[in-house]
């Protein structure tokens, strides 16, 4: 996707260079490049609005996590405007022909003002919106989506066995896994551990607290 994106910038610099030499106006590439990039860089919104992943998100009642929930705000923004952009697009489908003739006159002057210039410059934001949208979105459905899972897997611990050990092994174990004891008030380290609320091997948000419940070890006090 960057080789594609690189490309694509050659060859809009490569398309504004000739048409600055073919109206002898500098300011008119110029306008061409920068139209090019403003397309893309709403192009780009919009893509990264369009492939934001959707998070799976867990509820709140059975979550065995005690401190965040993924936040869904910006996935409920991109619904609404999906929804909105293909909606008011259906609605407006009549009047995008007269739309874009009236946009091309408007670009007429600023590209040079010759007989092709609007065609060019609505060449250069068709092209430019598609570009950007299409390589964003891809990006994000893939590279976001990655780094998010990734995020995810870093704040997931598995919970590991504390049964048959002591409370000061138990609290060590639990230390090197990322999640914390809930004890009884005065327990004593030596204490045997003999039940755990979450089952070893279940996956949970890291700082979860795992409930233990001891005993005292034969010969103990």
């Amino acid at each position: 996707m960057l080789l594609v994106a690189i490309s694509m910038l050659l060859a809009m610099l490569v398309t504004a260079i000739l048409l600055s030499l073919s109206v002898d106006d500098g300011g008119a590439g110029i306008a061409a490049f920068a139209l090019f990039v403003a397309a893309a860089t709403i192009g780009a919104a919009l893509g990264f609005l369009f492939g934001l992943p959707r998070a799976r998100l867990a509820d709140e009642s059975t979550s065995t996590s005690t401190f965040y929930l993924t936040n869904s705000n910006l996935i409920k923004v991109s619904d609404w405007l999906t929804t909105i952009v293909i909606g008011l697009g259906l609605v407006n489908l009549g009047k995008v022909i007269p739309a874009l003739r009236s946009l091309a006159h408007a670009l007429h002057a600023p590209l040079g003002g010759k007989a092709y210039s609007g065609a060019i410059g609505l060449s250069v934001l068709i092209v430019g919106v598609l570009a950007g949208f299409l390589l964003y979105y891809l990006w994000t459905s893939i590279r976001v989506r990655e780094l998010l899972e990734d995020a995810e897997r870093q704040n997931q611990q598995t919970v590991p066995e504390l049964r048959n050990q002591t409370l000061g092994e138990a609290r060590e174990t639990a230390s090197q896994n990322n999640v914390t004891l809930l004890v009884p008030e005065d327990a004593p380290d030596s204490s045997l551990v003999t039940r755990q609320g979450v089952p070893p091997g279940t996956t949970v948000r890291s700082g979860t607290a795992v409930s233990v419940s001891t005993v005292e070890p034969p010969g103990g006090k």
